[in-house]
């Protein structure tokens, strides 16, 4: 196991010194050494080190230390933002974020070693051959990867030099297992389904190799025969083959399987009968089936990736192509008219000033956010406002919900006929009192709740975009990306009075606002 026990000793002016880190039970040959963490403050510095792999993890005062819990929650984040910036699958990240943060305790030691490479990162920082830019302002997370990237280690096995990063990556990735995980341990294989993408992880290749192994044990224990089974697997293998070669994961678009259907004979330079299109569509089907045993399709996700499989292959062998193809271009011709239409009745809207109140669900103490806009703000414009306005770093999907319609980025139709293109609707179809929901990041499941509390009429305003919008009121400074939801957030400001803390909304509009256009530019 891996869990981290804290060992916080405090010196003059109650700021954090020294800090033990106890990562308890872990085989040599898997750590290298004894691992222990220390830290020191130096001036403007406080610096982090992992004293087995030399790893620096904070390298300056992110925020005056008054007290130790608040050291902790620094150090987490600190941590955490260091993972991301690393070839680190994000299930993997995930998975360290909810285990090994648990327990914390608090004694003192400071070895000589460690004092040594204390001060070696010292005088990287402020020595006049320091490899850190500092025009570039880096983060916390940033200088720690130039520190760690010019420190070299040898290889305790083989005596070779390796950077400090290339030894915490491959343990991170390979040697980093949880004992309540027994599925995890066995290959690491479900946190490398369960990232991002099948694809995202270091060795595409050997996650693939992993995948077909299990997929094989399932048709096997449903007694296939071994032709059917064969049949499966060289499915399933083309079909991964043809994803990462588009770069799209199976799990992140599931009308891929469509176009790789329609196109399969030009892909694969074959002609195929349609017994033959039919045995391939069955074989996707079970593929399907064994995503959703696997728990890695969602009932719905199984539904759309069968719908495509089903119309990849009626549109493959459709003798009635031409019109087919005439079919998309009146869609496409109507759905110009309708954003043509759409935009003269958002035009409409110009003249009305909407004060929406925005609160965060399932937090203590209430976090909330008071807004003025125009009713002529595009629903997703209005949702980076309502996103920056709570400091969201704009990393994750999300879905506007008014009770009636799903509002959402372009994805593959669910078929459930309940999608509404974003960019064709406008705050200004809302009325006093309607309320509406907005859920950022599926993982952590952020929820804001928003609610029309008035509509007035002004003078109209110059634009549909942020010409008059404000940021009214509010409680709380925001959300921390990727700690876990609400519940993470709860936790962290128990050790950092400061999340709960409220900002001078009159003194940040600006900074809102650019916060807002970077939203923009992300989603766009």
């Amino acid at each position: 196991m891996f869990n981290l026990n804290f060992t916080i000793y405090p010196i003059e002016n109650r700021t954090a010194s020294h800090l033990h880190v106890n990562p308890g039970p872990v085989a040599r040959d898997q750590f290298d050494s004894p691992a222990t963490w220390s830290v020191r403050s130096a001036g403007d510095f406080i610096i982090f080190v992992n004293n087995a792999l030399a790893l620096p993890v904070i390298v300056r005062h992110p925020q005056r230390f008054n007290d130790s819990r608040a050291f902790v929650t620094a150090f987490k984040r600190e941590f955490i933002e260091l993972l991301g910036e690393l070839p680190v699958p994000h299930a993997k990240i995930s998975m360290i974020r909810s285990h090994q943060f648990q327990e914390i305790e608090f004694t003192r030691q400071l070895s000589s070693a460690a004092q040594q490479k204390l001060q070696r990162y010292q005088n990287m920082l402020t020595g006049p051959n320091s490899p850190v830019d500092w025009e570039e302002q880096p983060t916390n997370a940033q200088l720690a990867l130039q520190l760690a990237e010019n420190t070299t280690l040898p290889d305790p096995q083989t005596g070779d030099s390796e950077t400090v990063i290339e030894r915490f990556e491959d343990y991170v990735a390979h040697n980093y297992q949880l004992p309540a995980h027994p599925q995890l341990n066995e290959h690491n294989r479900s946190y490398l389904y369960r990232s991002a993408s099948l694809n995202d992880v270091m060795n595409a290749t050997a996650v693939s190799e992993l995948f077909l192994k299990d997929y094989q044990r399932y048709l096997t224990n449903r007694d296939k025969s071994d032709q059917i089974i064969d049949r499966d697997l060289n499915a399933a293998a083309d079909y991964l083959s043809f994803c990462e070669g588009e770069g799209v994961s199976m799990l992140a678009d599931l009308g891929l399987v469509y176009n790789y259907l329609l196109h399969y004979e030009e892909l694969n330079d074959v002609q195929m009968s349609m017994s033959a299109m039919r045995n391939l569509g069955t074989a996707l089907r079970e593929l399907g089936r064994f995503m959703r045993n696997q728990q890695l399709f969602s009932s719905a996700d199984f539904d759309q990736f069968v719908q495509s499989v089903g119309q990849g292959i009626n549109d493959h062998y459709s003798h009635q192509r031409v019109y087919h193809l005439q079919r998309l271009l009146r869609n496409l011709q109507q759905q110009a008219e309708q954003q043509r239409e759409a935009m003269d009745r958002g035009r409409h809207f110009r003249g009305d000033a909407y004060t929406l109140t925005v609160t965060l669900a399932d937090y203590q103490p209430t976090m909330w956010r008071q807004l003025r806009v125009s009713g002529a703000t595009r629903l997703d414009m209005l949702c980076y406002q309502i996103l920056a306005s709570f400091r969201a770093n704009g990393g994750h999907l999300f879905e506007l919900n008014d009770g009636d319609h799903h509002f959402q980025l372009p994805v593959f139709e669910s078929g459930a006929g309940n999608e509404q293109d974003i960019e064709l609707h406008w705050l200004g179809e809302y009325q006093p009192g309607d309320e509406l929901t907005l859920i950022y990041d599926f993982g952590d499941s952020w929820m804001f709740e928003i609610k029309v509390e008035s509509v007035q009429k002004q003078s109209r305003l110059r634009n549909a975009g942020m010409s008059g919008a404000v940021v009214l009121d509010g409680a709380g400074a925001g959300i921390i990306d990727d700690i876990g939801g609400t519940a993470g957030l709860q936790e962290a400001a128990s050790d950092d009075p400061s999340i709960n803390r409220t900002p001078n909304f009159a003194q940040e509009q600006e900074e809102w606002r650019r916060r807002v256009e970077q939203l923009q530019e992300i989603y766009n």
